[in-house]
């Protein structure tokens, strides 16, 4: 089981979502910026971690929303997802092709990774 942490960053109504590189698994879907837990690192310092090598970004985390598993066939996954603030830093792509500040409503619009479409047509519909 490979545990994920991945952030939802709410700004001016709008949440943080990244589209991976074509050059990396799941090529060009779009996702929540995070990573894999280290053994030894909590799920928030995970987060902290995460946030800062790939978007250059100082975090907050807050409350952990939801956590939910996904088996891809060849692997299982564990994401907790976490509501989380940008405190510091400038955001720059580190490992993403692309970034987009999105409506709610417009997340389901996006190709998303499969272990986050339920999550994704959950906080869309506004059930937190």
């Amino acid at each position: 089981m490979v545990k994920v942490v991945a952030a939802v960053i709410e700004q001016n109504g709008k949440i943080l979502i990244c589209r991976r590189k074509n050059k990396d698994g799941s090529a060009g879907k779009w996702e929540f910026p995070g990573g894999k837990q280290e053994p030894g690192e909590t799920e928030r310092e995970c987060l902290s971690r995460e946030l800062m090598e790939e978007l250059c970004l100082v975090v907050q985390p807050g409350d952990k929303i939801e956590a939910v598993r996904h088996d891809y066939g060849s692997f299982s996954v564990e994401v907790a997802f976490y509501r989380a603030k940008a405190v510091g830093g400038e955001m720059k792509l580190m490992v993403h092709a692309d970034a987009a500040w999105v409506q709610k409503e417009a997340l389901c619009g996006y190709d998303f990774l499969e272990a986050d479409i339920g999550f994704v047509r959950w906080l869309a519909e506004g059930k937190r």
